[in-house]
C-alpha cells in the first residue's frame, strides 16, 4: 500500500497501535494487517486504506492545527447562527406588524402577540449579533495559518475575513437599530399606499443601503471563504471527495446578486407606485434569499470537515504496523 513515506508491505504485519475499524469502530490493534475485522468481518486493508491520507503529509506543515481547528469551528458555527439570528430576528422584529395591519409608531396600541413576537424577534437579533462577535474571536485563533502556510497569502486570506466580518457586524448593530415595522421590505410595501412621494424614497434609499453593508461584509467573507477552501481544502478528503455536498463560493455569490436585484426591483416599485414590481422583488429575494442561506449551510458544513482533518490528523501508514519481520503486540 502507498503512504505518505513510499510503498509499504502489509504481509506478515499487524496493526501497531489503537486503530479502529471503519466499519464498526472495533479496535485492530494487534491484528494482522492482512486480515479482517473480527467484528463484523471488513477487510482491515479497506480500514488503513480508508484512514490514512498521503496527500496531507505532502502539504506544509501547520503551527498549532489543533488552535486552528478550534478557530475554524467558532467561527463556522458563529456565522451560522449569525445569518440565521438575521433572518429569523429580522423578520420578527418587523413584520408582526404588516401581518396584524397595526401602525408601527403605536406601541400601545399593538396587541400583545404582537410585542412578544417583536420581543423574540430582538432577542434572536441579538444571539446573531453576539454570534457574529464570535466569529472574530474564532479568527484570532487561526492566526498560526499566517506563519504556518505561504506566509503573503494566509495573512491575506484572515485580513480579509477580518474585514468582511467586521463590516457584517458593524452592519447587524445598524440595523438592530431600527424601530419595529421600519425595514426595508415592510416599508416598500407601505410605500404603495403613502401619498408623500419625497418621504418614501428618502425613507426607503436609507433603509436599503443600511442593509446592503452586512450584505458586502457578507461578499467579503464568502470571498474569504473562498481563498480558505484554495489553501486547507486539500487537508480534508471529505472536502476533496465531496461531490454533490460540496458548495461552490461563486453560486452563493451569485444568489445573493440576485437578491440584490429583487431589492431593486421593490426599491423602484416603491418609488414609481408599481405593485407589481414590488410582489416581483418580493417574490425574487425570498427565492434568492433560501437560495443563500442553504449555500452558506452547506459552506459552514464543508469548514467543519477541513476543522476535524485539522484536529485529527490521518494517521502515516509506517506508524500504524509493525516493522516488517517483527512480530506484533499479541505475539
Amino acid at each position: 500500500m502507498l503512504g505518505a513515506d513510499g510503498p509499504e508491505s502489509l504481509r506478515d504485519r499487524r496493526i501497531d497501535r489503537s486503530f479502529r475499524c471503519v466499519g464498526c469502530g472495533y479496535d485492530l490493534q494487534g491484528l494482522e494487517a492482512m486480515g479482517v475485522c473480527p467484528e463484523c468481518g471488513m477487510s482491515i486493508r479497506r480500514s488503513i486504506r480508508e484512514t490514512i491520507d498521503p496527500t496531507v503529509h505532502s502539504l506544509p506543515e501547520i503551527k498549532s492545527p489543533a488552535t486552528v481547528a478550534k478557530g475554524l469551528r467558532l467561527f463556522a458555527w458563529g456565522m451560522s447562527v449569525s445569518v440565521l439570528g438575521l433572518i429569523a430576528g429580522g423578520v420578527l422584529q418587523h413584520q408582526p406588524l404588516e401581518w396584524n395591519d397595526v401602525f408601527p409608531f403605536q406601541p400601545d396600541t399593538w396587541p400583545r402577540s404582537v410585542r412578544n413576537m417583536i420581543a423574540v424577534g430582538n432577542v434572536l437579533f441579538l444571539v446573531g449579533i453576539l454570534a457574529a462577535c464570535t466569529t472574530i474571536v474564532g479568527l484570532v485563533w487561526m492566526r498560526p495559518l499566517a506563519v504556518s502556510q505561504r506566509t503573503t497569502r494566509s495573512a491575506r486570506m484572515l485580513v480579509r475575513l477580518f474585514i468582511g466580518c467586521g463590516l457584517w457586524t458593524i452592519g447587524l448593530l445598524l440595523l438592530f437599530d431600527r424601530l419595529p415595522g421600519t425595514s426595508f421590505e415592510v416599508l416598500a410595501s407601505k410605500a404603495l399606499e403613502t401619498r408623500n412621494k419625497e418621504v418614501v424614497i428618502d425613507t426607503i434609499m436609507n433603509r436599503f443601503l443600511l442593509e446592503l453593508l452586512p450584505l458586502v461584509g457578507g461578499c467579503i467573507v464568502l470571498l474569504g471563504i473562498r481563498s480558505f477552501f484554495g489553501e486547507l481544502g486539500r487537508r480534508s478528503r471529505e472536502f476533496r471527495t465531496a461531490t454533490s455536498k460540496r458548495q461552490k463560493v461563486i453560486d452563493v455569490l451569485v444568489a445573493m446578486g440576485i437578491w440584490v436585484v429583487g431589492a431593486l426591483l421593490q426599491l423602484i416599485g416603491a418609488i414609481e407606485r408599481q405593485s407589481a414590481l414590488v410582489t416581483l422583488g418580493t417574490v425574487v429575494r425570498f427565492i434568492s434569499g433560501l437560495l443563500v442561506v442553504i449555500g452558506i449551510v452547506y459552506l459552514m458544513m464543508n469548514l467543519l470537515w477541513i476543522a476535524r482533518a485539522l484536529a485529527s490528523p490521518p494517521p502515516r501508514l509506517t506508524s500504524l504496523l509493525t516493522a516488517a519481520g517483527r512480530p506484533g503486540p499479541s505475539d
